[in-house]
């Protein structure tokens, strides 16, 4: 259904070898109360049979197919150039291992009409295993450290510390919703990360431009987290390694950047040491991503870059 006194929003999911991720998303999506909105989902490489049986259960959703891999930031760019030919006034990145609430949508435009210097919203998200434990309310960026993060992560929703809309440095990618207007003028994610902090570099780079990021904690959705790429993985410590540095270089204003530059050099070889002690592949793959960054080579991670049977940890949403 369609309300063209409401703005339109296009929702972009990402799909790797992730039907029934992608299904529960999507059933949740059907329940929304928003009235003009569409759905594109792109299938981002997958060699399963996603793309076919997304296609016959949901025959109302577009359905975009890359026959390779293009990360989260190519990926989603996919489907963003899809959403502005289509004259979508809002677009919504959202993984597609979340299920949302049916009016969350609702709430983060209304939040975005009330303020055109507002470019970029977020919901507050759970864990979807424990639906009333915070995953993400708000970001924070530290200058000194070159670090960024979740406010009330971990944290129970339960005594009103975050019920309040609020400006806050970055919005997660996991569900991002951004002025199609914004995308015209900022352009769109950054393909040399692929993926890991290239939601934080979007959202600096529109703060950049005179845009607020707003957290919207009305709107609510739950995060099956833990279920994409392993945890301290080659390929997360690879990506993670060199798009923080590459990130602090670009973000972190002066006088903070050579001392938080410094700071993540410094952690970053930390790491590796104590990593080459347990499993040099992890090592290898820290090492990689610092070097990468000194030389600059971006794009999605070489096959000699990760060593070991955990390059192949791919996640369902990327």
């Amino acid at each position: 259904m369609q309300d063209r006194f409401k703005p339109k929003v296009s929702i972009v999911l990402l799909n790797l070898n992730g039907y029934e991720d992608t299904r529960d998303c999507l059933v949740s999506l059907r329940r929304v109360q928003y009235a003009n909105f569409e759905v594109t989902v792109v299938d981002n490489g997958s060699d399963d049979d996603s793309f076919e049986r997304l296609q016959t259960e949901f025959p109302d959703i577009r359905l975009l197919g890359s026959k390779e891999n293009l990360g989260f930031t190519g990926g989603n760019n996919l489907g963003i150039e899809d959403a502005l030919c289509r004259d979508a006034a809002y677009v919504l990145l959202l993984n597609n291992d979340t299920v949302v609430d049916p009016d969350f949508l609702t709430h983060l435009v209304q939040v975005g009409e009330s303020d055109p210097r507002i470019g970029i919203l977020g919901p507050k998200i759970f864990y979807a295993s424990e639906p009333q434990r915070i995953w993400f309310a708000g970001g924070y960026v530290r200058y000194g450290t070159g670090a960024c993060g979740h406010l009330g992560h971990d944290q129970l929703d339960q005594d009103g510390k975050f019920s309040h809309i609020a400006d806050t440095p970055f919005i997660t990618g996991c569900a991002l919703l951004v002025k199609s207007a914004v995308l015209r003028e900022v352009g769109l994610l950054d393909l040399r990360l692929f993926v890991y902090w290239e939601d934080a570099d979007f959202c600096m780079r529109v703060r950049k431009a005179g845009y607020r990021c707003v957290f919207v904690p009305m709107a609510r959705v739950w995060h099956k987290i833990s279920q994409t790429c392993g945890l301290e993985s080659s390929f997360t410590l690879y990506l993670g390694t060199r798009n923080q540095l590459t990130w602090t270089a670009e973000h972190i204003p002066f006088p903070y950047k050579p001392g938080a530059l410094a700071f993540v050099f410094t952690k970053k070889l930390l790491k590796m040491s104590l990593l080459a002690f347990k499993n040099r592949d992890s090592a290898a793959a820290v090492w990689a991503g610092i070097w990468d960054f000194l030389v600059r080579a971006y794009g999605p991670p070489r096959k000699e870059r990760m060593p070991g049977r955990q390059a192949t940890s791919a996640s369902a949403n990327i």
